[in-house]
């Protein structure tokens, strides 16, 4: 369904012909920014009313003309910059651009999305406690929320009930055959290391345990999910990509109908600093792998031009290199980072205030290097294309997420004594 209105700009008075595309969500916030004054308009829809921060609803004339302004609006789709075309709504250009089997796997996502809306409190309330060592807590809102069972006291049980909460809440933003495609390549990869090289995995296991590294990386994980949730709105538009082939090899100018750039930008700059904190763990177990040592990296492989040696002293010394130089240092990698992952450049530019925002056409321009008084050559990209970069980025992070939960696996099951039998088989793909 769709409706048409009229809205009158508080601050300058234009008006602009609304069509908002209706989706299943219960509340709906939607937002713009006018295209005469920048001002910012917010619409929130609900089942009975709906609320207009910014403008004035005005009498609307059908059709709508093609002077007025005019802006398309919709939750779940990507919208464009266009000029208003009857028929030719958010849903029907979405169909036409996937076609019908695709919009049934992007409703279903966001069916699940509308369903689960409201465990999200509870489901970071959980996350909390676990983080706390609530034992009990955990247990409880487990059971009766998420119907997720806690088997025994043993910690290994826990953990498989907190990555199966992970599995209940964040299965929409997860790539079909992801998560266990992700286990299958951290198990194969550690499972020889563990046959050849016992000694020295369990050294390096018993080191990021007794520095608190692993638990606290699982930690900032955990941190993340809630945010994520709380981005779902935004994020709709970003998970209907995954089935447009063409905005893959073309990408066309298109909007979000939520929220703004300010909202987001730190979630991105915090999983893509997440991650770089991730690789110490693929650089170690490269090292494991090539040289039975997790601090032992390739001699030379940082040698400049001029002959200068950059090779990481050991693996502490590799983790405070910015992740732009990194992978430079994994010979070989056992491990390949998606497309569009992670960008150092933007994630540097949002560190250090260097962005710009459009409102009007939700342009963002950044300034990729650390400059002084002069600013570098600008880049551009739309709000859009952020927000499927933190969606890429943080399957990222939930991707190497599984690498934790093997190595505590590897703790529980090896390490603690539990079990002598192969590597972490037990481990749940979530």
């Amino acid at each position: 369904m769709n409706i048409n209105i009229t809205l009158r700009c508080h601050s300058c008075g234009e008006p602009t012909n609304c069509r908002i595309g209706m989706s299943n969500r219960s509340v709906q916030p939607l937002g713009f920014a006018c295209q005469t004054c920048a001002q910012t308009i917010d619409l929130t829809i609900r089942p009975t009313s709906a609320d207009i921060v910014g403008a004035d609803q005005i009498e609307t004339m059908q059709p709508f003309d093609q002077e007025t302004n005019f802006v398309d609006l919709h939750l779940d789709f990507p919208v464009t910059f266009e000029k208003y075309v009857m028929g030719e709504t958010p849903f029907m250009r979405a169909a036409q651009r996937i076609g019908h089997e695709e919009m049934q796997l992007h409703a279903q996502r966001l069916r699940y999305l509308d369903e689960h809306h409201g465990d999200q409190r509870v489901f970071a309330t959980a996350l909390k406690h676990y983080v706390r060592d609530k034992k009990t807590p955990f247990k409880l809102v487990a059971k009766k929320r998420f119907k997720t069972e806690v088997a025994s006291e043993k910690p290994e049980d826990y953990n498989a009930a907190l990555y199966n909460l992970l599995a209940v809440m964040m299965w929409p933003f997860a790539p079909p055959g992801a998560n266990e495609d992700a286990v299958d390549l951290f198990l194969t990869t550690l499972g020889p290391i563990h046959k050849d090289s016992r000694p020295a995995l369990r050294k390096f296991v018993e080191e990021i345990l007794a520095t608190r590294f692993l638990t606290t990386l699982q930690h900032d994980c955990l941190s993340i999910y809630s945010r994520i949730l709380s981005a779902e709105l935004a994020l709709r538009p970003a998970l209907f990509l995954d089935f447009d082939e063409e905005y893959k090899s073309a990408p066309v100018a298109m909007r979000v109908s939520t929220a703004e750039f300010q909202s987001y930008k730190d979630l991105y700059k915090d999983i893509a600093e997440l991650v770089s904190r991730q690789f110490v763990l693929v650089a170690a177990v490269n090292n494991l792998q090539k040289r039975a040592n997790h601090d032992a990296f390739l001699p030379g492989i940082g040698l400049t031009a001029n002959g200068r040696d950059f090779t990481p002293a050991n693996l502490d010394e590799f983790a405070k290199v910015d992740f732009g130089r990194k992978m430079g240092f994994i010979d070989d990698p056992w491990y390949e980072m998606q497309d569009g992952a992670a960008d150092n450049q933007l994630r540097n530019a949002i560190a250090h205030f260097k962005t710009e925002y459009d409102e009007v056409s939700q342009v963002i321009t950044y300034h990729p290097r650390k400059d002084g008084l002069e600013a570098s050559a600008p880049r551009t990209l739309s709000f859009l294309e952020f927000m499927r970069r933190i969606l890429i980025a943080y399957r990222e992070m939930h991707r190497l997420h599984h690498l934790i939960k093997a190595l505590f696996y590897y703790q529980y099951l090896h390490i603690d004594g539990e079990s002598d039998g192969p590597q972490a088989n037990e481990a749940p793909a979530d």
